[in-house]
């Protein structure tokens, strides 16, 4: 194929390869513009359910609508719930780091008259000396309260590092990200399948820094992840495009 003064050669395999490459690297960057909107969306959503301002929970969202992606209970909304805390059954997330210094964050159930549990987050609380086996167990405000704090799921494990123990020890439970499921299973009853991150400057917790896990989620990393894999594809174009094309002799 002659292109002005240039001769455009490729071998057949070249054509199949480029555009194998090519359409990865542009199928990428779609997927990451579906992540965009998605996150678009998202941080609508949560504007929205911040304007709102705190809502009350239901006995009856907490125990059938608890998963925090029902359109009932909003990631990162403020909520208002009324029980008693069951301090005698906390579990500790483990390996929980403020700082420089290694600790837990102390999850107590908060128990509604249906006796329906929400895992309230109520911050990080240090390790006690250099000896696990030996757990901190903090207190918690007696009789019926109505805490408020931002409602999010679970935290994922790394590298798929979750804790799936089960096993009937004693409280408090140290786990390592542990799946609702086992969250659950710790009780054998109804857990809502979410946590409430304790507000700040409620009393009744411990070091709350919930700036990063209560952020507005933002598009923009994937708007430049997208831009990167199309602009890839392009560079793969020209190089195709170089490697094959040659001046043509007088």
């Amino acid at each position: 194929m002659n292109i002005g003064r240039y001769q455009f050669t490729p071998p057949w395999w070249s054509w199949f390869a480029t555009l194998l490459v090519v359409a990865i690297l542009s199928s990428l960057g779609v997927w990451q513009i579906h992540r965009a909107h998605y996150k678009q969306d998202l941080a609508a959503q949560q504007i929205a359910a911040r304007d709102a301002g705190p809502a009350a929970m239901s006995e009856e969202e907490a125990a059938s609508q608890g998963d925090a992606r029902n359109a009932n209970l909003t990631y990162g909304r403020q909520y208002q719930v009324t029980g008693h805390y069951d301090a005698a059954q906390q579990i500790l997330l483990d390996n929980q780091v403020e700082g420089t210094q290694v600790g837990y964050r102390v999850w107590t159930p908060l128990v509604q008259a249906n006796g329906v549990r929400v895992m309230i987050d109520r911050g990080w609380v240090p390790m006690p000396g250099q000896d696990r086996s030996q757990l901190p167990n903090p207190t918690a405000p007696e009789g019926t309260v109505t805490v408020s704090g931002f409602w999010r799921t679970f935290p994922q494990p790394g590298l798929g590092s979750g804790s799936s123990d089960c096993s009937a020890r004693e409280w408090p439970r140290a786990l390592n990200f542990p799946s609702p499921a086992t969250v659950r299973c710790q009780y054998g009853q109804s857990v809502a399948n979410g946590l409430l991150l304790l507000d700040p400057v409620a009393d009744g917790g411990f070091v709350r820094d919930w700036h990063e896990e209560t952020e507005i989620a933002s598009p923009f990393e994937h708007w430049a992840y997208a831009s990167q894999w199309f602009l890839m594809a392009l560079i793969v174009i020209g190089i195709f495009i170089f490697v094959n094309s040659s001046r043509r002799s007088e």
